[in-house]
């Protein structure tokens, strides 16, 4: 409803323009279980309109001073939720962070370089290695970057549920119960290499072995050459920029031969 319409309604019939007041507040009402269930966006509530009096209660049951129907349609025109275009970029950045590594990896040839067979759980522990690297950076940059690696590892789980469907088809109650393991192993995966970034290479390639190469026997030149690997690119990461960081522009990724 336009200025001039509220006003020539509300100078030819004021009751109206209540009434239209009190159905927008109706529409409203049907959004209150999903507000409810979310607490940060309680703020958002609009007014509660009482209909025996043209005063204002809010939440609380405070009452403010008498205002006119042209403010109360102002006043909830004004509580109406907005999604915030920085948060909407950081998810946006979360996810092409991870494309940097499921779409620029040559996961071929990182199977021929440290000498892992060709299968999805090779796949997802080179991929989980990658995200992980990327989740340190992240989080050094304070609450937007913990946005950021939180949609980094929330696009990690949504491809791997796009692979399992494609290779998991015939048995679904399998496939899940596989995922929900992964789940598990990530979480333990993700704190064998935040000890050993904090402590030095071999407690670092003791982690690597017992995740990626699953505690079978390895040529320690692989492990050597994967450790090499890895602190060569988080020294990569740390000399980004936060400006660059979240700029949105894609991570190289290049084994060490290249």
């Amino acid at each position: 409803m336009s200025l001039n319409r509220v006003t020539c309604c509300l100078k030819a019939n004021p009751k109206r323009l209540i009434n239209h007041v009190i159905n927008t507040q109706k529409q409203f009402s049907s959004f209150k279980p999903l507000l409810i269930e979310s607490k940060p966006l309680k703020r958002f509530y609009p007014p509660l309109i009482n209909l025996y009096s043209t005063h204002i209660t809010d939440v609380t049951g405070d009452k403010s001073e008498k205002t006119t129907p042209l403010s109360l349609i102002q006043k909830i025109l004004n509580k109406v939720p907005f999604i915030s275009v920085e948060k909407s970029r950081l998810s946006v950045l979360g996810y092409l962070l991870y494309e940097s590594i499921a779409d620029k990896i040559v996961y071929v040839d990182f199977f021929e370089e440290f000498n892992l067979p060709d299968t999805f759980y090779s796949w997802f522990v080179i991929t989980e290695l990658h995200v992980w690297m990327l989740m340190v950076r992240c989080m050094a940059e304070g609450d937007n970057g913990r946005f950021v690696r939180n949609h980094i590892v929330e696009a990690m789980w949504a491809d791997v549920g796009q692979r399992v469907k494609k290779i998991g088809a015939v048995n679904p109650s399998a496939t899940r119960a596989q995922v929900k393991e992964l789940s598990e192993q990530f979480q333990a995966a993700l704190i064998a290499y935040d000890e050993g970034l904090q402590s030095d290479d071999c407690v670092l390639a003791g982690a690597i072995w017992r995740r990626m190469y699953q505690r079978n026997e390895v040529d320690p030149e692989n492990l050597e050459l994967l450790i090499k690997y890895i602190r060569k690119h988080l020294r990569m990461l740390d000399n980004i920029s936060k400006e660059e960081l979240f700029s949105q522009k894609p991570i190289s990724w290049e084994l060490l031969h290249k």
